[in-house]
């Protein structure tokens, strides 16, 4: 199983805080987290 989820937070404890809580990890699974940041060229949305 995969996917991906989209949490906007204020810093990386309050992002992994809420990961936290995903059921997913109950039943063995893994999560990873990462901060996005813009292209090279693009502009932030």
């Amino acid at each position: 199983m995969s996917g991906f989820s989209l949490v906007e937070a204020d810093s990386m404890d309050q992002a992994l805080s809420t990961a936290r809580a995903c059921p997913f990890l109950d039943i063995g699974g893994l999560l990873e987290a990462s901060e996005l940041v813009p292209m090279t060229g693009q502009k932030p949305a």
